[in-house]
């Protein structure tokens, strides 16, 4: 065996779902794993779409790349999201994983991102200067009638925002990702979420991103009064979306996430632009 490791190529992509389908997941259809490579949200920048490894010619390994451009803090700033990373089992004894992991974080200026990390993998990320985000998130229930301004129709927050989160909207929105805005006196918070059922049959409501994390705090009771349903659902935050603290549950996350970044702290970022929304993945 003579595998190297190179750039995704366009070439690559129906390979590289044939690899995924076959090997990491087979509930997941070719045409699921093609939506890893749909957008195009480094603005101009040539896409990353991640690293493989050859060997004579085929595809035994893969290491996901989902690339965006976000404003943070009025500096320009690229996300790389790491996303479904696998090598065939014949291949995994000769520190390939390891290399493509190093490869993969090789740009000092870019901001890297894993939401979705196996808890076996969690040291060897570690290793290799990954910093934990989060590992509990808190909980809150409906528990009493919305008592707040807000609305939960796109297109009449899209005139609300500015047009960075316009962006995130237009992007974002076409894979599930929903949206509320609160207004209180001259003040508002854009929260976007996602909805799934988990575990027993609790239907959680994922804080992705919010833009005002005073009013968010001041407000989460209310905003889970205003959107969830009647019955077993909850809004769920990250820690590290929440100043301080308040009267929720705490709740442990089962795989921490983990980041690596130049400038951003761990609320600076977010979980949009990530393998969530293009694989329809819930956040663990």
């Amino acid at each position: 065996m003579t595998p190297k490791i190179r750039r995704v190529e366009v070439r690559d992509i129906p390979a590289i779902c044939e690899l995924l389908h076959e090997n990491m997941n087979s509930k997941f259809k070719v045409e699921r794993w093609r939506r890893l490579f749909e957008p195009n949200w480094c603005e101009g920048r040539p896409e990353d779409m991640g690293l493989v490894v050859e060997d004579a010619g085929k595809i035994v390994g893969f290491h996901g790349h989902i690339c965006s451009h976000r404003v943070i803090r009025g500096h320009r700033e690229r996300f790389v999201n790491f996303s479904s990373w696998y090598l065939l089992k014949e291949y995994r004894s000769a520190g390939l994983g390891g290399q493509m992991v190093r490869k993969a974080t090789e740009d000092p200026d870019a901001t890297y991102t894993v939401f979705s990390l196996s808890p076996k993998r969690i040291d060897m990320f570690r290793t290799l200067g990954m910093e934990q985000l989060d590992d509990t998130r808190l909980l809150w229930r409906k528990r009493g009638p919305a008592d707040v301004d807000l609305t939960t129709d796109v297109d009449n927050i899209w005139y609300r925002v500015w047009p960075e989160e316009q962006r995130y909207l237009d992007d974002n929105s076409p894979y599930g990702v929903e949206a509320c805005l609160i207004k209180s006196m001259c003040d508002e918070c854009l929260v976007l979420f996602s909805v799934a059922e988990k575990g027993e049959g609790t239907t959680y409501y994922d804080v992705l991103y919010r833009n005002n994390p005073a009013m968010f705090n001041e407000f989460a009771q209310s905003i889970a009064n205003a959107i969830l349903p009647e019955g077993d659902a909850v809004l769920a935050a990250d820690r590290r979306f929440v100043l301080g603290g308040l009267d929720a549950k705490v709740e442990k996350i089962r795989s921490p996430r983990f980041f690596k970044s130049p400038r951003l702290k761990p609320e600076d970022v977010d979980m949009l632009y990530s393998e969530l929304q293009l694989l329809n993945l819930k956040l663990d």
